[in-house]
């Protein structure tokens, strides 16, 4: 449905999602991909079947979008990651990796799920059983996830400490 100044419901229900599902595709994704061509990719696959509008959540259903198209870069990452590793042992050259400051360095050495729940319940407060339902697994499994990705930042954090 078009309104008089020429914006769709979809439109606007775009506007009001995209920055909460822009923070998640930073979270979820590859650190070589760029949050926005994640979000834009789940949105275009989304509207060639049907209208945000027409959705019970868009918010989760493209959640969910966002993290099956970052599990496919993340794939894909590994085999370039593969071939410029082998490059840069063969042509004695380092490859380099993007910093970042050092609590999100932390946060990018845990698995995607891992980030992707904890962000659901710690930052945007979201129940261990809508944590589960964006990812596609029960409750539990959202909890497992989540006590499994703090056991590790300690474990981590501990590690740095003492070699400092």
């Amino acid at each position: 449905m078009e309104r008089e100044s020429g914006v769709t419901d979809d439109d606007a229900l775009f506007a009001a999602i995209y920055p909460g599902l822009r923070r998640w595709a930073a979270v979820c994704g590859p650190v070589e991909v760029d949050p926005d061509d994640l979000v834009q990719e789940a949105v275009a696959r989304t509207l060639r079947s049907h209208a945000l509008s027409e959705l019970d959540d868009p918010g989760a259903y493209l959640r969910r979008a966002i993290v099956n198209l970052a599990a496919n870069q993340r794939r894909g990452m590994a085999r370039w990651r593969g071939a410029v590793s082998r490059l840069a042992r063969s042509a004695d050259v380092e490859a380099t990796m993007p910093s970042y400051a050092s609590d999100l360095s932390d946060l990018l050495r845990l698995a995607p799920d891992a980030r992707a729940v904890l962000w659901l319940v710690e930052v945007e407060d979201h129940t261990y059983a809508s944590a589960g339902a964006v990812l596609g697994v029960t409750e539990e499994a959202a909890r497992t996830r989540a006590a499994r990705a703090r056991q590790q930042l300690r474990l981590h954090l501990l590690k740095e400490e003492k070699e400092q």
